[in-house]
């Protein structure tokens, strides 16, 4: 009996202890969850606030109802039949491009630093004038509703540009297809029989650029080529020479032919000789399609990710961007593609405008198509051929995207959809550190991320990936990565000396590439002068022991007025560049006060990039050094 009593008070007892430790067990399950690290997908860091300027749309972007706007208002003018379609024949007078004309820097400056009034918002508006063949580019404003235009053609350009100087529009190249299908009829036995080239791919080709030999002309080297993806490097022997400077398609007409390394005057000629046999002719034989971009195996398993562990540190706000002690404007340029303005530190403007400005390539080859190949890209329009970003390959997944709109040969704005990409890398390598063992035992460090400003474009046969990336210590770098592929030429027996076979009959073409960026410094005010740091070794006599004497460096400093002094001195000093460019300032005050006696400046650094293309569809219109600014 006394037996069952104990037992019964024991059960009581461990029931409301078995309870009590759930409870704490859940308790201190839960404490431990709060502290566990979340990865908020879209959450901002609390701990730095970001604190946006408004005053950044005087840079942003027209937005789709302005380039409305602007476009219905040129398609208005009284006594200018203006056109906005597409389709538009290259003898109407046709709006071809819309975009923001940025205002004077004086004039920025003063509103942005709250001493004058905003500028007006005005944009850009090129007009190809068929009927009269010449072409004009307007400022139209003000916006929104504008109601005024003003030609700035020779005070742009110092002189009226001619219309042979226009790029080639997309009904141009419908015609250019038009035209292909009916001059190649003659040789389309010729053309399947050594290339295995039907009508339906006579379409498949890529072009000479510049278009001529001077100033006026409009004549463009066609190379046909295979029907398959990456077509650039499956060119066949098969070249024609095209005029089509007239607007009336139908005295476009062939110059030269060139067939397997022999010249012809016309195709006529080619097919009589070829039927004779006195051509020395190609055999078609099937090749694989060795440029295809479809892995040749299942790619397996999945990379390292990044997470925002306490939420991103960047914040976006229209076309303003706050990154720690960053803050900067953004925008893309239809002809140019992306830029930066109003680039802060802290507080304190560094960079008024970083942009890129220009991508060339120069070919060599023996065959007239790419021996004459000079692309200037911007002449493609590098922002219009900005395409979407694919998330994880372009992009990390937890990148923030942003779309952008331009007016470019389309009739109405065109969305960009996931053009741009932000994100925040780690950089794999400390931003500093230091161990030491000697009289002290101390490690010391700091890891380094910075925010990358990313866009890539496609342009034909090359996709450039470019970087601005915003370091914490202070420096911005600039970078371009070029992807894609090569241009190719038909392999002959000269062409050795400019380039290596990468295919069967396919040479890849010795060629060089020249990216130019705007770098635009204020360092502490516009009042700036650009300096060259190198350093050179002197024999000096040593002060303790005045008969001894040692060759030590010494730094060698050099104002630069233009850029002719800056290769007279490269010549002078036989390298290639001085080791530093300094943007200065010798003597200023500082916003918060106090006089800087030292000389502040920015220092300029040029670095090589990588190149990795494929050994890529027509140039249409949709590496080289970087620039590292401490």
């Amino acid at each position: 009996m006394i037996c069952k009593t104990i037992f019964r008070v024991l059960t009581y007892l461990l029931i409301p202890v078995v309870v009590a430790l759930l409870i704490s067990n859940s308790v201190l399950i839960w404490l431990n969850t709060q502290r566990t690290p979340q990865c908020p997908a879209h959450q901002v860091n609390s701990d730095q606030p970001a604190n946006h300027r408004e005053n950044s749309a005087v840079f942003a972007d027209l937005s789709a109802e302005e380039i409305l706007q602007v476009r219905d208002y040129m398609s208005k003018i009284p006594g200018m039949k203006i056109s906005f379609e597409p389709s538009s024949p290259p003898s109407a007078d046709y709006l071809y491009m819309i975009e923001l004309s940025l205002a004077k820097k004086q004039e920025v400056l003063h509103y942005l630093d709250g001493d004058g009034p905003k500028p007006k918002r005005e944009a850009t508006a090129v007009v190809f004038y068929g009927s009269k063949k010449f072409i004009k580019e307007y400022v139209v404003g003000p916006l929104p509703n504008p109601s005024y235009h003003r030609d700035v053609t020779v005070e742009r350009y110092k002189r009226e540009i001619p219309f042979t100087a226009r790029p080639v529009t997309s009904q141009e190249y419908i015609l250019m297809d038009l035209f292909m299908l009916h001059v190649l009829k003659p040789v389309s036995t010729l053309l399947y029989d050594s290339f295995g080239i039907t009508p339906s791919s006579y379409s498949v080709y890529y072009e000479s650029m510049p278009r001529g030999l001077k100033s006026g002309d409009r004549q463009s080297w066609i190379t046909l080529c295979r029907d398959e993806e990456g077509y650039y490097i499956h060119p066949v022997g098969f070249e024609i020479l095209i005029d089509h400077q007239s607007t009336n398609f139908s005295s476009w007409h062939v110059i030269k032919v060139l067939y397997n390394g022999q010249y012809f005057n016309s195709l006529l000629e080619l097919k009589q000789k070829y039927e004779d046999g006195t051509v020395e002719k190609i055999i078609y034989k099937p090749v694989p399609n060795y440029a295809s971009l479809k892995p040749k195996k299942k790619p397996t398993g999945v990379g390292p990710q990044q997470y925002y562990v306490q939420g991103k540190r960047f914040s976006i706000k229209n076309n303003n961007i706050v990154y720690l002690d960053w803050s900067f404007a953004f925008g893309l340029s239809t002809v140019r593609g992306m830029r930066v303005f109003d680039v802060r530190f802290r507080g304190e403007r560094i960079i008024y405008e970083l942009s890129v400005q220009e991508a060339k390539s120069v070919y060599g080859s023996v065959t007239p198509n790419i021996m004459l190949t000079k692309f200037l890209d911007n002449s493609l329009s590098m922002g219009a051929c900005v395409y979407e970003l694919v998330r994880g390959v372009d992009c990390p997944y937890s990148a923030t995207f942003i779309d952008t709109f331009h007016f470019m040969d389309t009739g109405v704005p065109r969305r960009l959809r996931n053009s741009i990409c932000v994100f925040e890398h780690d950089m794999g390598q400390p931003l500093r550190r230091h161990f030491s063992e000697i009289v002290y035992n101390s490690y010391g460090g700091l890891a380094n991320s910075a925010l990358v400003f990313r866009t890539i474009t496609a342009i034909a046969n090359y996709d450039y990936i470019w970087d601005f990336i915003f370091y914490q210590s202070g420096s911005v770098e600039a970078k371009v990565h070029a992807s894609g592929y090569i241009q190719s030429s038909f392999l002959m027996n000269d062409n050795f000396q400019f380039g290596h076979q990468v295919a069967e009959n396919t040479t890849g073409n010795i060629h060089t590439h020249f990216l130019n960026f705007k770098v635009d410094l204020d360092v502490l005010g516009v009042k700036n002068v650009f300096q060259t740091k190198d350093m050179e070794f002197v024999n000096v006599s040593l002060p303790w022991m005045p008969e001894h004497h040692a060759m030590i460096p010494q730094l060698v400093e050099k104002q630069i007025q233009t850029e002719q002094c800056s290769t007279s001195y490269r010549r002078q000093h036989y390298v290639l560049t001085p080791r530093l460019h300094v943007t200065s300032t010798l003597r200023a005050t500082r916003p918060t006060g106090g006089v800087i006696s030292a000389p502040t400046g920015s220092r300029c650094s040029a670095t090589l990039v990588t190149i990795s293309q494929r050994a890529r569809q027509r140039r249409r219109p949709c590496p080289g050094p970087g620039i590292r600014l401490p």
